[in-house]
């Protein structure tokens, strides 16, 4: 049974509304660390943990391909009224994700040594992060199982519970922080622990209520966890070829942030510590996004699957149009609500200095990023991810030719704007992909 109506713009701002929440909860996890370090252990701690947290975004980022595989191929087996294959999607993914963040735990050793050798930090703050990831990555299998939960919910039109998932995890995360970090005095490895403590009990609440969402479609179907299901040669297929599509293209745009993460350490402790509190508005800005994108996931892949174009035509529009009216609050929060949060985060002088000088070109990213997020959206809802992998790579290319010639001459000033220019290029070159999309989806 499935929960979709007649999309409206109504609809489209009552279906995000879960998501923003659930996704602007995400990176609410590093930015109550970062509050709590960044009040009670100094510059030099927030330095460390705002480097610990992009590092801990790569792991995050890198296997998001668990959430948007598994969105779009539910989506879809919804669509088409296929309920076993929207349970087989459930059961092949969470256990991916969980063994992966497994493989990635027992190898934390050679991993953070070397992602720290990227980075050109000072020592105590190269320290500090690898303190803090790996006490975080005690969580990490959780965190990767939740990412393909959390796409099989939104995939069926149900962001209401990937937000209960969020408040579960963030209600564990808060008081833990602040508990270990101020009352034990365990810093940055308490900030790290706790993050993982509450991603294991995101993961359970999850769990519980993954089985309530099969019972009230109809119940269990035995078939649909046989191994001969879940093993199934076209269904392997299709999520190996999404997954790993998705994989390459996250893995270009993962090294663009990685770039940029880097370009920042090379301009020293300060401009780093206000670096790690502006992209704090850029990831919650980019996860408000994503709830339309999210929106459009659903409903544009459950059209495909149905193949109905003029269905897909009004979720494209309708998601779209809301997408970039938030963008426009999103930026205009950012530039005159900046300063106020930044002051927030840290009582550093010169840090809020740091981060007030760069906040105008954070303000635009909303704007010149929304078109990438939803553009994201539409190709993984429709599972169009080849096309995804190929613009990835692209656009990385681009944008490190402009920092290339940017940096150089406007340091700080031109590192943003080359960033800048990176959402722009992820926008432009999925682009010439479209008509080839319009016309398959008028072949089916």
């Amino acid at each position: 049974m499935s929960q979709r109506g007649s999309l409206t713009r109504k609809a489209v701002l009552v279906g995000a509304v879960p998501i923003m929440l659930a996704n602007g909860l995400a990176p609410f996890v590093s930015l109550v660390d970062i509050w709590v370090i960044g009040n009670y252990a100094g510059t030099t701690a927030l330095a460390a943990i705002g480097l610990g947290t992009v590092i801990f975004g790569l792991f995050y980022w890198g296997f998001g391909f668990l959430r948007m595989s598994t969105s779009g191929l539910s989506a879809q087996a919804d669509g088409a009224q296929d309920h076993h294959a929207v349970q087989a999607h459930l059961f092949r993914a969470v256990p991916m994700g969980l063994c992966i963040g497994l493989m990635m735990f027992a190898a934390q050793g050679l991993i953070i040594g070397a992602l720290l050798m990227i980075f050109p930090a000072e020592d105590i703050v190269a320290q500090g992060a690898n303190t803090y990831l790996k006490a975080r990555l005690w969580g990490l299998p959780a965190t990767l199982a939740s990412l393909a939960l959390m796409g099989w919910f939104i995939g069926l039109a149900r962001p209401k519970l990937a937000l209960y998932m969020q408040i579960v995890l963030n209600v564990i995360n808060a008081p833990l922080s602040i508990l270990f970090v101020s009352s034990y005095g365990w810093g940055v490895f308490g900030a790290g622990i706790a993050s993982a403590i509450a991603e294991w009990g995101g993961l359970l609440a999850g769990l519980v209520l993954a089985g309530l969402e099969i019972r009230r479609r109809g119940g269990f179907e035995r078939a649909a966890i046989r191994l001969k299901s879940l093993l199934d040669i076209k269904a392997l297929r299709a999520l190996g070829t999404a997954n790993g599509n998705i994989f390459i293209r996250t893995m270009a745009l993962n090294f663009g942030f990685l770039f940029f993460a880097r370009a920042a350490t090379e301009q020293g402790t300060l401009f780093l510590a206000g670096f790690a509190v502006l992209m704090q508005f850029i990831t919650m800005s980019a996860l408000v996004l994503d709830s339309f994108a999210n929106v459009a996931e659903a409903h544009v892949g459950a059209a495909y699957g149905a193949k109905d174009e003029a269905r897909f035509d009004k979720a494209v529009r309708l998601t779209s149009e809301s997408a970039f009216l938030f963008a426009s609050l999103c930026a205009l929060g950012i530039y005159f609500g900046g300063p106020f949060v930044i002051d927030l985060l840290t009582p550093a002088l010169d840090v809020r200095q740091s981060a007030r000088t760069y906040l105008p070109y954070c303000a635009l990213v909303p704007l010149l990023g929304a078109g990438a997020w939803q553009l994201d959206g539409i190709f993984i809802g429709i599972t169009r991810t080849g096309a995804m992998r190929n613009a990835g790579l692209v656009a990385v290319l681009i944008y490190l030719g402009a920092h290339m010639v940017l940096e150089p001459r406007f340091a700080g000033a031109g590192m943003w704007a080359a960033f800048l220019v990176y959402y722009v290029a992820r926008a432009l070159t999925m682009l010439p992909a479209w008509a080839n999309i319009k016309r398959d989806l008028r072949a089916q």
